[in-house]
C-alpha cells in the first residue's frame, strides 16, 4: 500500500469520530494487552541484544559449537533479564552462554566454561520445554508464517495459573513495514500439555509505514476482526514501528490508538 493511501485511510478512519466509551470488559482486556505487550517487547529486546553479544563472543573454534539449540530469557534480579544460550549433549541440556540485560543494555555475562555453572534453573528448562510443545504444534497445518525470515520465537515465564505463553511470530528484515499476521500464541500447562492456542489475524498483512524515497507515513492503520478491543500483538508491534498505529475493530465499529505499546480509545467509526 503507498504511503498517501495510508494517509488517506487514516484520515477517514480519524474524521469526526462518535465519541463513546468502550464497555468495562474491553478497557480491561485493553490494558491487560498493553501490559503484556511491554512484557513481550522487554522480553525480545532482551534476546536480541544478548544475541549480538554472544555473536561477538563466540569462537569459531569451540568444538562444542554443534550441541547449541536455542537461547531462553528468563526474569532475574530486579530490572534485569537473564539471556541463556543452551546446548543438548547426550539428551542433557546445559547453559553455554549467560547474559545479563536491562532495557537494550547488556550488563554483564558471557560464555560458560567447561568449569562454570551450567546447570539450567528450573524455570528454564519448564520455558524449554514449553517452547519445544509450541514447535511441534507450529508444524501441524494451519500454521503459517507471512515472511521468508525464520519465525520468531518469544517465551514468557509462568502466570499466575502455571501456564508458559509461547509466542511464535513472524519476523521481518524490512525497515519500511513490518508484519502484522501471522503471529500465533500457544499456552502450555504445568504438566507440559497444550491448553490453548490462537491465531491473531486470519490473513497476512504488512504494516508499510516507509517507502523507498525515505518518506515516512504519518499513522499505520490496521483493521481487526478477531476481537472487540487490541490484543497484545498489536501493543507489541506498536513498539516495533516508528509511527504510531490505529486499531479500528470491525466488530464494534471502535477506533483505538496504540504509540508505543500504550492503548488508548479514541472512538467510534462514523456511519456513512
Amino acid at each position: 500500500m503507498e504511503l498517501r493511501y495510508l494517509t488517506v485511510i487514516a484520515a477517514l478512519a480519524l474524521a469526526p469520530p462518535v465519541r463513546a466509551e468502550p464497555k468495562p470488559e474491553q478497557l480491561a482486556a485493553a490494558k491487560e494487552a498493553e501490559a503484556r505487550g511491554a512484557e513481550m517487547y522487554a522480553y525480545d529486546q532482551a534476546a536480541w541484544h544478548a544475541t549480538d553479544r554472544f555473536m561477538l563472543d563466540l569462537p569459531r573454534s569451540r568444538a562444542d559449537q554443534s550441541e547449541l539449540r536455542g537461547y531462553i530469557v528468563e526474569p532475574a534480579e530486579t530490572g534485569l533479564l537473564k539471556a541463556t544460550f543452551f546446548a543438548e549433549r547426550e539428551g542433557i541440556r546445559y547453559a553455554f552462554a549467560t547474559y545479563w540485560v536491562r532495557g537494550n543494555i547488556v550488563e554483564r555475562g558471557g560464555l560458560i566454561d567447561a568449569d562454570g555453572a551450567r546447570d539450567l534453573s528450573m524455570l528454564a528448562l519448564r520455558m524449554i520445554a514449553a517452547r519445544d510443545v509450541a514447535i511441534v504444534q507450529m508444524r501441524q497445518p494451519g500454521h503459517e508464517i507471512c515472511s521468508r525470515s525464520p519465525a520468531n520465537s518469544l517465551v514468557l515465564p509462568a502466570r499466575a495459573d502455571g501456564s508458559i505463553p509461547v509466542y511464535i511470530m513472524t519476523s521481518t528484515r524490512s525497515n519500511t513495514s513490518y508484519p502484522a499476521g501471522g503471529h500465533y500464541r500457544f499456552d502450555i500447562d504445568a504438566a507440559n500439555k497444550l491448553i490453548g492456542e490462537r491465531r491473531f489475524m486470519k490473513a497476512c498483512f504488512d504494516l508499510q509505514y516507509g517507502g523507498r524515497d525515505g518518506a515516512r507515513a504519518e499513522i499505520a492503520v490496521l483493521t481487526h476482526l478477531l476481537d472487540p478491543q487490541p490484543t497484545e500483538i498489536h501493543a507489541f508491534v506498536s513498539r516495533s514501528i516508528p509511527v504510531p498505529l490505529m486499531i479500528v475493530t470491525i466488530e464494534n465499529r471502535e477506533t483505538w490508538g496504540i504509540t508505543k505499546g500504550k492503548i488508548e480509545p479514541t472512538g467510534a467509526v462514523p456511519d456513512k
